[in-house]
C-alpha cells in the first residue's frame, strides 16, 4: 500500500512541485479547461436546451474524476514535506486553501444531480480555473508576472498617478463644458468620470459624448492623452517581463 501511495504522490507531481509537470497533472489541467468550457456552453440557452443531457453527463464524469483526485490528494497528504504523518497530515491538507477550492469546485455538480432545480448552482464550478495554479508552467508564469510588476512598482505607481490626474482633470473640464447642456450625462463630476474612464481607456461606448465645441475639444485632448495612459504601463510591464524571462533562462543555462 505504501508503494502505491508513493507512486500516486509522484504522479500528482507532489515530489517535485517546481519541476516539469507529470502527464497526469497535464491531463488534469486539460480536464479543468474542458470542464470550464462545458460550464460556459451550458449558459447558452440554445445549447442548453438541445444538449443539456450531454453536458450534464460529461460534467458528472469529469467531476467524478476530480473527486477521485481530491480523495487521492487527501490520501497522499501525509507524504508532503512539512505535513504530519497520519490523520493530522490529511486534516492539514483538507484545510488548506487549495483543497478547500477543490472541494468547492466539485460539490456544485453533485448538488445539481440531487436537485435539478439547483442546476444553476453548478456555475460555481468555474472556480476550477484557479486549480490551474497547480501546473508548474502556470505557476512559473505567475511568478514571472509578479516579479515584473514588483520590479517596476515605482514606474507603475507614477503611471497610475498620471492616469488618475488625467481622469480627474478631464472630468472637471468636461463638467464645466457640458454640465449645463447635458445635465443627465455630465451633470456632475462623478458622471463625467464615467465618460473620462471610457475615453482614456479608448473603449468609447458612445453612450455619452460631448456636443459643444468646448466639450469636443476636451474630448479630443483626453483621447490623445489616453493613448499614453494605455501604452506606458503596457511598455513598462512588457520590458520587465522580458527581463524576468531572460533571468530565468540564464539560471537554467547556468
Amino acid at each position: 500500500m505504501g508503494v502505491i501511495r508513493r507512486k500516486i504522490f509522484i504522479l500528482l507531481g507532489e515530489d517535485n512541485p517546481q519541476g516539469e509537470s507529470t502527464i497526469l497533472v497535464k491531463a488534469i489541467g486539460l480536464l479543468i479547461v474542458v470542464s470550464i468550457a462545458l460550464a460556459v456552453l451550458a449558459t447558452e440557452p440554445v445549447i442548453r436546451s438541445q444538449h443539456l443531457s450531454l453536458l450534464r453527463t460529461l460534467d458528472i464524469i469529469i467531476s467524478v474524476f476530480f473527486l477521485i483526485e481530491y480523495v487521492a490528494r487527501l490520501w497522499i497528504a501525509p507524504l508532503k514535506p512539512g505535513n504530519s504523518r497520519g490523520i493530522s497530515g490529511v486534516i492539514k491538507y483538507a484545510l488548506s486553501p487549495m483543497a478547500i477550492l477543490d472541494l468547492i469546485a466539485i460539490v456544485p455538480t453533485f448538488i445539481g444531480m440531487i436537485s435539478p432545480e439547483l442546476y444553476v448552482v453548478r456555475i460555481i464550478r468555474l472556480i476550477r480555473i484557479v486549480r490551474l495554479g497547480r501546473s508548474n508552467t502556470f505557476r512559473k508564469s505567475i511568478q514571472l508576472f509578479h516579479y515584473a510588476i514588483t520590479s517596476r512598482k515605482n514606474e507603475l505607481t507614477i503611471s497610475a498617478i498620471y492616469t488618475g490626474a488625467i481622469l480627474f482633470i478631464s472630468s472637471v473640464l468636461m463638467y464645466l463644458a457640458e454640465g449645463g447642456i447635458q445635465k443627465d450625462q455630465f451633470g456632475s463630476i462623478l458622471r463625467c468620470l464615467w465618460w473620462s474612464l471610457i475615453t482614456v481607456t479608448t473603449i468609447g461606448y458612445g453612450d455619452v459624448y460631448p456636443v459643444t465645441p468646448a466639450g469636443k475639444l476636451v474630448g479630443s485632448i483626453t483621447a490623445l492623452f489616453g493613448i499614453a495612459v494605455v501604452a506606458v504601463p503596457i511598455g513598462i510591464i512588457s520590458s520587465a517581463f522580458n527581463d524576468a524571462i531572460r533571468q530565468e533562462d540564464s539560471k537554467s543555462d547556468s
